[in-house]
Protein backbone atom coordinates (compact mmCIF):
# COMPACT_ATOMS: atom_id res chain seq x y z
CA UNK A 1 0.00 0.00 0.00
CA UNK A 2 2.79 2.33 0.93
CA UNK A 3 4.64 1.40 -2.24
CA UNK A 4 1.58 2.11 -4.33
CA UNK A 5 1.04 5.56 -2.78
CA UNK A 6 4.77 6.30 -3.11
CA UNK A 7 4.61 5.44 -6.81
CA UNK A 8 1.54 7.60 -7.25
CA UNK A 9 3.35 10.50 -5.58
CA UNK A 10 6.40 10.13 -7.83
CA UNK A 11 4.15 9.87 -10.85
CA UNK A 12 2.50 13.17 -9.96
CA UNK A 13 5.93 14.76 -9.43
CA UNK A 14 7.07 13.56 -12.84
CA UNK A 15 3.84 14.77 -14.47
CA UNK A 16 4.19 18.16 -12.88
CA UNK A 17 7.85 18.37 -13.89
CA UNK A 18 7.03 17.24 -17.39
CA UNK A 19 4.26 19.80 -17.68
CA UNK A 20 6.57 22.47 -16.30
CA UNK A 21 9.32 21.55 -18.72
CA UNK A 22 6.84 21.39 -21.58
CA UNK A 23 5.44 24.77 -20.66
CA UNK A 24 8.94 26.16 -20.36
CA UNK A 25 9.91 24.69 -23.72
CA UNK A 26 6.70 25.97 -25.29
CA UNK A 27 7.27 29.43 -23.83
CA UNK A 28 10.86 29.38 -25.06
CA UNK A 29 9.70 28.29 -28.49
CA UNK A 30 7.08 31.04 -28.56
CA UNK A 31 9.69 33.59 -27.52
CA UNK A 32 11.97 32.39 -30.31
CA UNK A 33 9.10 32.60 -32.77
CA UNK A 34 8.28 36.14 -31.63
CA UNK A 35 11.94 37.10 -31.81
CA UNK A 36 12.28 35.54 -35.27
CA UNK A 37 9.19 37.35 -36.47
CA UNK A 38 10.54 40.61 -35.08
CA UNK A 39 13.93 40.03 -36.73
CA UNK A 40 12.25 39.22 -40.03
CA UNK A 41 10.21 42.39 -39.75
CA UNK A 42 13.29 44.44 -38.93
CA UNK A 43 15.27 42.86 -41.72
CA UNK A 44 12.45 43.53 -44.16
CA UNK A 45 12.28 47.15 -43.05
CA UNK A 46 16.03 47.59 -43.36
CA UNK A 47 15.98 45.86 -46.75
CA UNK A 48 13.17 48.09 -47.96
CA UNK A 49 15.01 51.14 -46.70
CA UNK A 50 18.21 50.00 -48.35
CA UNK A 51 16.29 49.57 -51.59
CA UNK A 52 14.75 53.00 -51.06
CA UNK A 53 18.18 54.53 -50.57
CA UNK A 54 19.57 52.66 -53.55
CA UNK A 55 16.68 53.78 -55.73
CA UNK A 56 16.83 57.37 -54.53
CA UNK A 57 20.44 58.16 -53.68
CA UNK A 58 22.13 55.87 -56.19
CA UNK A 59 19.10 55.41 -58.28
CA UNK A 60 19.99 54.45 -61.18
CA UNK A 61 21.81 54.20 -63.96
CA UNK A 62 24.54 56.75 -63.85
CA UNK A 63 25.83 57.32 -67.37
CA UNK A 64 29.32 58.73 -67.93
CA UNK A 65 29.85 60.47 -71.24
CA UNK A 66 33.61 60.26 -71.54
CA UNK A 67 36.04 61.82 -73.99
CA UNK A 68 38.61 59.03 -74.60
CA UNK A 69 41.08 61.44 -76.22
CA UNK A 70 41.87 63.05 -72.87
CA UNK A 71 45.12 61.75 -71.31
CA UNK A 72 43.38 61.08 -68.00
CA UNK A 73 40.36 59.31 -69.53
CA UNK A 74 41.41 55.67 -68.96
CA UNK A 75 42.55 56.29 -65.39
CA UNK A 76 39.35 58.22 -64.68
CA UNK A 77 37.20 55.34 -65.94
CA UNK A 78 39.06 52.85 -63.73
CA UNK A 79 38.60 55.15 -60.74
CA UNK A 80 34.87 55.48 -61.44
CA UNK A 81 34.38 51.70 -61.67
CA UNK A 82 36.29 51.11 -58.43
CA UNK A 83 34.41 53.93 -56.69
CA UNK A 84 31.00 52.47 -57.57
CA UNK A 85 32.06 48.90 -56.73
CA UNK A 86 33.39 49.90 -53.30
CA UNK A 87 29.96 51.33 -52.46
CA UNK A 88 28.07 48.30 -53.81
CA UNK A 89 26.33 50.52 -56.32
CA UNK A 90 24.99 49.49 -59.67
CA UNK A 91 27.84 49.72 -62.21
CA UNK A 92 27.53 52.85 -64.35
CA UNK A 93 27.39 52.87 -68.12
CA UNK A 94 30.10 54.55 -70.20
CA UNK A 95 29.44 56.18 -73.55
CA UNK A 96 32.48 57.42 -75.44
CA UNK A 97 32.51 60.49 -77.64
CA UNK A 98 33.82 60.13 -81.20
CA UNK A 99 34.77 62.54 -83.97
CA UNK A 100 31.26 62.22 -85.39
CA UNK A 101 29.51 61.68 -82.06
CA UNK A 102 29.87 64.55 -79.61
CA UNK A 103 28.68 64.86 -76.02
CA UNK A 104 25.23 66.04 -77.15
CA UNK A 105 24.56 62.83 -79.09
CA UNK A 106 26.04 60.67 -76.32
CA UNK A 107 23.92 62.34 -73.63
CA UNK A 108 20.78 61.82 -75.72
CA UNK A 109 21.72 58.15 -76.02
CA UNK A 110 22.15 57.97 -72.23
CA UNK A 111 18.67 59.41 -71.72
CA UNK A 112 17.19 56.88 -74.15
CA UNK A 113 18.83 54.10 -72.12
CA UNK A 114 17.15 55.35 -68.94
CA UNK A 115 20.00 57.16 -67.21
CA UNK A 116 18.85 59.19 -64.20
CA UNK A 117 22.11 61.15 -63.89
CA UNK A 118 24.41 61.92 -66.81
CA UNK A 119 28.03 62.79 -66.03
CA UNK A 120 30.24 64.77 -68.40
CA UNK A 121 33.74 63.30 -68.13
CA UNK A 122 36.10 65.40 -70.17
CA UNK A 123 37.00 69.03 -70.82
CA UNK A 124 34.80 72.10 -71.17
CA UNK A 125 33.73 71.01 -74.65
CA UNK A 126 32.31 67.73 -73.35
CA UNK A 127 30.65 69.52 -70.43
CA UNK A 128 29.05 72.06 -72.80
CA UNK A 129 27.65 69.52 -75.25
CA UNK A 130 26.33 67.19 -72.53
CA UNK A 131 24.70 70.15 -70.77
CA UNK A 132 23.13 71.19 -74.06
CA UNK A 133 21.39 67.83 -74.32
CA UNK A 134 20.22 67.81 -70.67
CA UNK A 135 19.00 71.42 -70.68
CA UNK A 136 15.28 71.47 -69.85
CA UNK A 137 15.00 67.69 -69.33
CA UNK A 138 15.02 67.68 -65.51
CA UNK A 139 17.83 65.08 -65.52
CA UNK A 140 20.79 66.21 -63.37
CA UNK A 141 24.26 66.60 -64.83
CA UNK A 142 27.42 65.69 -62.95
CA UNK A 143 30.88 66.86 -63.94
CA UNK A 144 34.12 64.89 -63.84
CA UNK A 145 36.64 67.49 -65.07
CA UNK A 146 39.63 65.90 -66.79
CA UNK A 147 40.28 68.55 -69.45
CA UNK A 148 42.98 71.13 -70.08
CA UNK A 149 41.45 74.09 -68.26
CA UNK A 150 38.24 72.82 -66.61
CA UNK A 151 36.94 76.40 -66.54
CA UNK A 152 33.34 75.49 -65.87
CA UNK A 153 34.22 73.43 -62.79
CA UNK A 154 36.37 76.27 -61.47
CA UNK A 155 33.71 78.92 -62.14
CA UNK A 156 31.01 77.06 -60.23
CA UNK A 157 33.25 75.70 -57.45
CA UNK A 158 33.27 72.00 -58.34
CA UNK A 159 36.22 69.84 -57.22
CA UNK A 160 38.72 68.98 -59.93
CA UNK A 161 40.10 65.85 -58.19
CA UNK A 162 38.32 62.79 -59.59
CA UNK A 163 37.29 61.02 -56.35
CA UNK A 164 36.09 64.25 -54.75
CA UNK A 165 34.15 65.06 -57.91
CA UNK A 166 32.55 61.59 -57.79
CA UNK A 167 31.30 62.23 -54.25
CA UNK A 168 29.51 65.28 -55.59
CA UNK A 169 28.14 63.33 -58.57
CA UNK A 170 26.32 60.77 -56.35
CA UNK A 171 25.17 63.32 -53.78
CA UNK A 172 21.76 64.94 -53.41
CA UNK A 173 23.26 68.39 -53.79
CA UNK A 174 21.77 70.03 -56.85
CA UNK A 175 21.37 73.54 -58.18
CA UNK A 176 19.45 74.99 -61.10
CA UNK A 177 21.69 77.11 -63.31
CA UNK A 178 21.31 79.19 -66.47
CA UNK A 179 22.47 78.30 -69.95
CA UNK A 180 23.01 80.58 -72.90
CA UNK A 181 22.00 79.61 -76.41
CA UNK A 182 22.60 80.81 -79.94
CA UNK A 183 20.50 80.14 -83.00
CA UNK A 184 21.94 80.68 -86.47
CA UNK A 185 18.92 82.08 -88.27
CA UNK A 186 20.56 81.85 -91.71
CA UNK A 187 21.43 78.15 -91.31
CA UNK A 188 19.61 75.07 -92.58
CA UNK A 189 18.25 74.52 -89.05
CA UNK A 190 17.44 77.98 -87.61
CA UNK A 191 15.63 76.51 -84.59
CA UNK A 192 18.55 74.46 -83.29
CA UNK A 193 20.01 75.90 -80.09
CA UNK A 194 23.80 75.89 -79.76
CA UNK A 195 24.03 76.06 -75.97
CA UNK A 196 26.90 77.28 -73.80
CA UNK A 197 27.78 77.60 -70.11
CA UNK A 198 30.76 79.95 -69.96
CA UNK A 199 31.75 82.72 -72.36
CA UNK A 200 31.01 82.64 -76.06
CA UNK A 201 31.81 85.08 -78.80
CA UNK A 202 31.35 86.26 -82.35
CA UNK A 203 34.27 87.69 -84.29
CA UNK A 204 38.00 87.80 -83.59
CA UNK A 205 37.93 85.59 -80.49
CA UNK A 206 36.24 82.85 -82.53
CA UNK A 207 38.74 83.41 -85.34
CA UNK A 208 41.56 82.95 -82.83
CA UNK A 209 40.12 79.63 -81.68
CA UNK A 210 39.63 78.47 -85.25
CA UNK A 211 43.27 79.24 -86.02
CA UNK A 212 44.59 77.41 -82.94
CA UNK A 213 46.33 74.10 -83.55
CA UNK A 214 44.40 71.49 -81.55
CA UNK A 215 47.38 69.13 -81.36
CA UNK A 216 49.50 71.94 -79.98
CA UNK A 217 46.85 72.63 -77.35
CA UNK A 218 47.45 69.16 -75.86
CA UNK A 219 51.00 70.19 -75.01
CA UNK A 220 50.71 73.93 -74.35
CA UNK A 221 47.17 74.13 -72.97
CA UNK A 222 45.83 77.68 -73.15
CA UNK A 223 49.22 78.83 -74.34
CA UNK A 224 48.37 77.41 -77.78
CA UNK A 225 45.75 80.13 -78.19
CA UNK A 226 48.51 82.77 -78.16
CA UNK A 227 49.70 81.64 -81.59
CA UNK A 228 46.16 81.58 -82.95
CA UNK A 229 45.56 84.97 -81.35
CA UNK A 230 48.47 86.63 -83.13
CA UNK A 231 47.12 85.39 -86.45
CA UNK A 232 43.58 86.56 -85.68
CA UNK A 233 44.69 90.09 -84.75
CA UNK A 234 45.36 90.71 -88.43
CA UNK A 235 41.84 89.78 -89.60
CA UNK A 236 39.35 92.49 -90.69
CA UNK A 237 36.74 94.10 -88.46
CA UNK A 238 33.12 92.97 -88.46
CA UNK A 239 30.12 95.26 -88.75
CA UNK A 240 26.34 95.24 -88.54
CA UNK A 241 23.45 95.94 -86.18
CA UNK A 242 23.21 94.51 -82.67
CA UNK A 243 20.08 94.86 -80.53
CA UNK A 244 20.06 93.79 -76.86
CA UNK A 245 16.85 93.25 -74.90
CA UNK A 246 17.27 94.04 -71.22
CA UNK A 247 15.53 92.29 -68.33
CA UNK A 248 12.91 95.06 -68.06
CA UNK A 249 12.04 94.76 -71.76
CA UNK A 250 13.89 97.90 -72.86
CA UNK A 251 16.23 97.63 -75.83
CA UNK A 252 19.73 98.92 -76.46
CA UNK A 253 20.69 99.01 -80.13
CA UNK A 254 23.98 99.53 -81.93
CA UNK A 255 23.33 100.40 -85.59
CA UNK A 256 26.04 99.95 -88.19
CA UNK A 257 28.57 99.26 -85.44
CA UNK A 258 32.12 98.15 -86.18
CA UNK A 259 33.64 95.63 -83.79
CA UNK A 260 36.28 93.03 -83.25
CA UNK A 261 34.35 90.71 -80.91
CA UNK A 262 30.88 90.51 -79.44
CA UNK A 263 31.27 88.49 -76.21
CA UNK A 264 28.48 86.81 -74.27
CA UNK A 265 29.04 85.71 -70.66
CA UNK A 266 27.13 83.31 -68.47
CA UNK A 267 30.21 82.81 -66.25
CA UNK A 268 33.06 85.28 -66.20
CA UNK A 269 36.43 83.71 -65.39
CA UNK A 270 39.07 82.59 -67.85
CA UNK A 271 42.78 81.91 -67.10
CA UNK A 272 44.42 84.97 -65.52
CA UNK A 273 41.43 87.26 -66.21
CA UNK A 274 37.94 87.64 -64.83
CA UNK A 275 36.60 88.72 -68.20
CA UNK A 276 33.09 89.45 -66.95
CA UNK A 277 33.24 90.13 -63.21
CA UNK A 278 29.50 90.71 -62.82
CA UNK A 279 28.41 87.59 -64.73
CA UNK A 280 26.35 85.07 -62.74
CA UNK A 281 25.11 81.68 -63.91
CA UNK A 282 22.00 81.87 -61.68
CA UNK A 283 20.62 85.39 -62.29
CA UNK A 284 18.79 84.75 -65.56
CA UNK A 285 20.83 87.45 -67.32
CA UNK A 286 23.65 87.38 -69.86
CA UNK A 287 26.54 89.85 -69.88
CA UNK A 288 27.50 91.33 -73.27
CA UNK A 289 30.73 93.09 -74.26
CA UNK A 290 31.12 94.80 -77.61
CA UNK A 291 34.85 95.21 -78.24
CA UNK A 292 36.76 97.10 -80.92
CA UNK A 293 40.47 97.93 -81.25
CA UNK A 294 42.57 100.39 -83.21
CA UNK A 295 46.33 100.86 -83.68
CA UNK A 296 46.98 97.20 -84.50
CA UNK A 297 48.79 95.15 -81.89
CA UNK A 298 49.04 98.18 -79.59
CA UNK A 299 45.27 98.27 -79.35
CA UNK A 300 45.12 94.61 -78.41
CA UNK A 301 47.88 95.04 -75.85
CA UNK A 302 46.05 97.93 -74.17
CA UNK A 303 42.74 96.04 -74.28
CA UNK A 304 44.22 92.97 -72.58
CA UNK A 305 45.92 95.20 -70.02
CA UNK A 306 42.61 96.95 -69.31
CA UNK A 307 40.75 93.66 -68.89
CA UNK A 308 43.43 92.45 -66.49
CA UNK A 309 43.10 95.68 -64.49
CA UNK A 310 39.31 95.32 -64.32
CA UNK A 311 39.47 91.68 -63.24
CA UNK A 312 41.77 92.56 -60.32
CA UNK A 313 39.63 95.49 -59.15
CA UNK A 314 37.63 94.95 -55.97
CA UNK A 315 34.52 96.46 -57.55
CA UNK A 316 33.16 93.93 -60.11
CA UNK A 317 31.49 96.81 -61.94
CA UNK A 318 34.69 98.88 -62.03
CA UNK A 319 35.46 100.63 -65.31
CA UNK A 320 38.40 99.76 -67.53
CA UNK A 321 40.90 102.65 -67.84
CA UNK A 322 40.09 104.86 -70.83
CA UNK A 323 42.23 104.49 -73.96
CA UNK A 324 42.02 105.66 -77.57
CA UNK A 325 43.40 102.29 -78.69
CA UNK A 326 40.21 100.35 -77.99
CA UNK A 327 36.54 100.74 -77.11
CA UNK A 328 34.34 98.50 -75.01
CA UNK A 329 30.60 98.78 -74.57
CA UNK A 330 28.94 96.67 -71.87
CA UNK A 331 25.27 95.87 -71.40
CA UNK A 332 23.34 93.13 -69.60
CA UNK A 333 20.21 91.50 -70.97
CA UNK A 334 18.19 88.40 -71.73
CA UNK A 335 18.51 88.42 -75.52
CA UNK A 336 20.62 89.83 -78.31
CA UNK A 337 19.93 89.84 -82.05
CA UNK A 338 22.77 90.34 -84.53
CA UNK A 339 22.39 91.17 -88.21
CA UNK A 340 25.87 91.38 -89.74
CA UNK A 341 27.00 92.45 -93.18
CA UNK A 342 28.82 89.18 -93.68
CA UNK A 343 29.14 85.88 -91.86
CA UNK A 344 31.37 85.98 -88.78
CA UNK A 345 32.98 83.06 -86.94
CA UNK A 346 31.29 81.89 -83.73
CA UNK A 347 32.75 80.10 -80.71
CA UNK A 348 30.99 78.51 -77.77
CA UNK A 349 32.99 78.00 -74.56
CA UNK A 350 36.20 77.82 -76.55
CA UNK A 351 34.98 75.63 -79.42
CA UNK A 352 34.61 77.00 -82.95
CA UNK A 353 31.14 76.05 -84.22
CA UNK A 354 30.77 77.76 -87.60
CA UNK A 355 29.88 81.11 -89.13
CA UNK A 356 26.68 83.12 -89.31
CA UNK A 357 25.43 86.60 -90.19
CA UNK A 358 22.06 86.43 -88.40
CA UNK A 359 22.29 85.24 -84.82
CA UNK A 360 19.81 85.17 -81.92
CA UNK A 361 21.37 84.89 -78.45
CA UNK A 362 19.15 84.04 -75.47
CA UNK A 363 19.38 83.00 -71.83
CA UNK A 364 17.60 79.82 -70.69
CA UNK A 365 16.98 80.63 -67.06
CA UNK A 366 17.62 77.83 -64.53
CA UNK A 367 17.21 75.28 -67.31
CA UNK A 368 19.97 72.89 -66.21
CA UNK A 369 20.19 70.87 -62.99
CA UNK A 370 23.79 70.56 -61.83
CA UNK A 371 25.12 68.29 -59.08
CA UNK A 372 27.00 70.51 -56.61
CA UNK A 373 28.71 69.94 -53.22
CA UNK A 374 26.15 71.79 -51.08
CA UNK A 375 22.81 70.05 -50.40
CA UNK A 376 19.85 71.74 -52.00
CA UNK A 377 16.61 72.64 -50.21
CA UNK A 378 14.90 72.94 -53.56
CA UNK A 379 13.04 69.64 -53.88
CA UNK A 380 12.16 70.46 -57.48
CA UNK A 381 15.84 70.64 -58.29
CA UNK A 382 16.56 67.05 -57.35
CA UNK A 383 13.16 65.50 -57.89
CA UNK A 384 13.23 63.62 -54.59
CA UNK A 385 13.70 64.13 -50.87
CA UNK A 386 17.09 63.25 -49.41
CA UNK A 387 16.82 60.57 -46.72
CA UNK A 388 19.46 62.25 -44.58
CA UNK A 389 20.12 60.50 -41.26
CA UNK A 390 18.54 57.24 -42.40
CA UNK A 391 21.54 56.62 -44.60
CA UNK A 392 23.89 56.92 -41.65
CA UNK A 393 21.74 54.68 -39.40
CA UNK A 394 21.60 51.88 -41.92
CA UNK A 395 25.30 52.21 -42.70
CA UNK A 396 25.99 51.53 -39.03
CA UNK A 397 23.50 48.66 -38.78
Amino acid sequence: MVGKSHHSFLSKIFKIAFLALSASALWGALRELFALARRKKDEKEVRERRIEIREEDHRADYAFVINPSKPKAQQAEETVRAFFASRHMQPPMFIETLLDKDGYVCAKEALEKGAKVVVACGGDGTVRTVAGALCGTGVPMGVLPIGTANLFAKNVGLPTEVEEALKVVISHGSKRIDMGSMRFLDSSDPDFRHRFLLISGIGTDAEMIGLTNISLKKYLGWGAYVIGGIKSFLTPHYSGTICVKKEDGKRVSFYGVRFRSFLVGNCGKIPLINLMPAASYTDGILDFKLVDTRKGLLGWAELISGLFYQSKAKDPNGQIPLSDAFTMKEVRGVRADLTLREKAPVELDGDAVGRSARIAVEVEKQALILRVPAPSRDLDATGYIALGGLRRKIAGA
